[in-house]
């Protein structure tokens, strides 16, 4: 963020020539570190040796559709993130949240991976050009962790440790005042974990992956041993979800009785309401991870950067204004000139500006940062909220499925992480702005308070009558309703005292046309109020319901939840992961018998045979008992396997007329 850095400075220097014959100098507590390692060389520089480890990576993945015959099926397709598992969540966030810083230079600064000096119109395709640059060098750290192997976690070793190196030496330096450095690693400070994370585990996989190598299983679960597979299967994520499905939930706790025990549970309530509620045993996938560890270093990373500048340009400007008081000094002095004495009151006018302002702005980003950091913990809680609701078949506030094309789903999948680190951001920054507004006119009355006294005391004198009646008129018609127009105190929706409430209702329409003004614009207030706080949320929609599809960050949030329950829905991964296991499991034990050439007993596989026919039969009657509807559908598909006549099966099942049977043989209206 050196760009937001250069622009503030240059506001010091443009408001800097105050003084009037002093010696002030202002010394900035944080200057900015040289650059030791150029950007562009270091990103160009990398583009080789990514692009070797690329295909030395992609020689240890084994193609899966064409040209198996050839080079035994490599080199394979190698992808730098599954996107809906859940294993190596951190390590994808730590790599991702390294990411940020440049993701900030690109759209802040333009920095590029080369320069360009030709025409306007060409430089969307350096742009295009440059982020093709950024993804390669970054390619062979994302993929060989998702390579499981002892090759991957060394290249993402190197390559992490080439990215920790250019990190420190360009953002450490030596600095004016020591604490000076201790604010450098705060601001910096969720980088230097991100890097430090990598720095360290990766060689430790490294080493485990020699040390205890684990053979990789492609199974639908996110596998957690090779040793048994079915254990393996029933330990996994998917597999703890599908067992507590046949348990039985547990008891909510009982209330608390004490004043003490129902103060503590009282604000560990609200806490939760605040900020998170823990679910036991849910994992998130890692690309929410990662998204919200891009999302909050881009936000602490702002944030900061503004919060420094600014200050130091209001401290600048106040210890600006005091030196030219010392000056001057701060009382008028017999015989004066009328010059000094108009730049004194200019002065102090000028302090209390900087004062309220300084406030103002440095107040309105902290109030911003937060409530987008408090919105990054929302984003799980709802992410995992409408994920099972979805794999229930609710999808509650999310647009069916249904209504959407697949294609249309598969888009928005495809752009939620990046739609959702930019509503970040331009969120915060709409946010910032919003409250600066309101935060500056509460400081401006409250500066100028000797002068809009007046103003503001014979406003409200005009306009307390109107709110009052109108409050007033709200509450009568609130209460008239529950207690005399409704019965049981409006506990039923059945009208009582008809003529009275024909009455009330004919004078009311005159007066409801003088709040409906009134009502308009606390309308238009709470619409940008909202907007502005949930802009950054794609998770609920700003538009209304019948226009959401005009909401780009809602759709894509649509899709990726789709995509998402879709293609992870724990109950199929673990059946999936079923039949793979039995599977393996039959392809062994056959070698086993060839390799042992043990003799084959006809009447004992006749024997084990009936008893699997048998067994397997008994659950599916247990199955189509307890499930009539499977049943029907079962009937109709052996039924058209058979070539018989469905509406023999469906009578025989329910009593339908006739006359609504289409001639396919399918019920219309079932």
């Amino acid at each position: 963020m050196t760009s937001i850095r250069t622009f503030l400075t240059d506001i010091l220097i443009s408001v800097g020539d105050i003084s009037i014959g002093t010696n002030f100098t202002y010394v900035a507590f944080l200057e900015d570190c040289p650059t030791v390692i150029p950007h562009q060389e270091f990103r160009l520089s990398l583009l080789l040796p990514a692009a070797i480890c690329t295909l030395i990576l992609s020689f240890l993945t084994r193609r899966t559709k064409q040209k198996l015959h050839l080079l035994n099926g490599r080199p394979g397709l190698i992808f730098p993130m599954d996107i809906l598992k859940r294993s190596h969540r951190f390590s994808y966030a730590a790599a991702f949240g390294t990411l940020a810083r440049l993701c900030s230079d690109i759209v802040f600064e333009a920095k590029y991976a080369f320069n360009y000096d030709g025409p306007t119109y060409f430089k969307v395709f350096i742009a295009l050009a440059s982020m093709f640059i950024y993804g390669l060098g970054y390619y062979p750290l994302f993929a060989g962790i998702t390579t499981e192997s002892p090759i991957g976690y060394l290249i993402a070793t190197l390559f992490a440790w080439a990215f920790t190196a250019n990190f420190f030496a360009n953002s450490f330096c030596e600095q004016n005042m020591n604490v000076s450095y201790l604010i450098l690693i705060v601001k910096l400070l969720p980088e230097i974990v991100c890097y430090l994370y990598l720095t360290f585990s990766l060689p430790a996989r490294f080493i485990l992956s020699i040390v205890k190598p684990r053979k990789k299983n492609k199974f639908a679960v996110d596998f957690e041993s090779s040793d048994d597979l079915y254990e393996s299967i029933r330990k996994s994520y998917q597999g703890n979800h599908v067992r507590k499905l046949f348990t039985k939930p547990e008891s909510p706790p009982p209330p608390p009785e004490g004043k003490k025990d129902k103060i503590i549970f009282l604000l560990k309530s609200l806490s939760q309401k605040i900020f998170y509620r823990r679910k036991k045993g849910f994992r998130y996938s890692a690309r929410m991870v990662t998204v919200v560890a891009v999302g909050f270093v881009l936000l602490y990373t702002v944030f900061l950067d503004l919060f420094l500048g600014l200050y130091q340009v209001f401290e600048y400007l106040e210890d600006g204004i005091i030196a030219q008081f010392d000056v001057i000094g701060y009382d008028e002095q017999p015989g004066e000139s009328p010059a000094i004495t108009a730049i004194r009151e200019g002065l102090y006018f000028g302090y209390y500006f900087v004062i309220s302002f300084g406030g103002c702005f440095l107040a309105s980003l902290t109030v911003a940062f937060l409530i987008n950091a408090v919105f990054l913990f929302h984003y799980l809680t709802s992410y995992r909220r409408c994920l099972m609701n979805l794999y229930k078949g609710k999808p509650k506030h999310l647009t069916p499925r249904n209504e959407k094309s697949n294609a249309s789903l598969m888009v928005g999948s495809v752009r939620y992480a990046g739609y959702q680190v930019g509503y970040i951001g331009w969120g915060f920054f709409i946010q910032f702005l919003v409250l600066l507004l309101v935060s500056i006119s509460i400081a401006t009355v409250i500066t100028l308070w000797e002068f809009l006294k007046d103003f503001i005391i014979s406003t409200i004198m005009r306009l307390w009558p109107v709110l009052l009646t109108s409050l007033v008129l709200n509450f009568a018609q609130l209460l008239l309703s529950k207690f005399v127009f409704l019965q049981e105190n409006g506990n039923i929706l059945a009208m009582e005292n008809r003529r009275l409430f024909f009455i009330f209702t004919y004078f009311m329409f005159f007066y409801n046309v003088f709040i409906g003004l009134i009502s308009c614009l606390m309308r238009i207030i709470k619409s940008i109020i909202l907007g502005a706080l949930f802009l950054p949320r794609l998770d609920h929609s700003v538009l209304p319901r019948k226009f959401q599809q005009f909401d780009p960050g809602f759709d894509a949030y649509c899709g990726f939840m789709h995509i998402e329950s879709t293609h992870t829905n724990p109950v199929a991964m673990v059946f999936i992961s079923i039949l793979q296991a039995e599977s393996l499991t039959a392809l062994k034990r056959k070698k086993m018998n060839d390799i042992d050439a043990i003799p084959f007993d006809e009447k004992q596989e006749m024997i084990d045979k009936k008893r699997r026919k048998a067994r397997w039969k008994w659950l599916l009657a247990f199955t189509l008992v307890n499930n009539p509807e499977l049943s029907l559908q079962r009937r109709l598909v052996l039924a058209k396997e058979r070539n018989e006549n469905v509406k023999e099966i469906l009578f025989s099942t329910y009593a339908i007329p006739v006359d609504s049977v289409d001639s396919g043989g399918i019920e219309t209206k079932f």
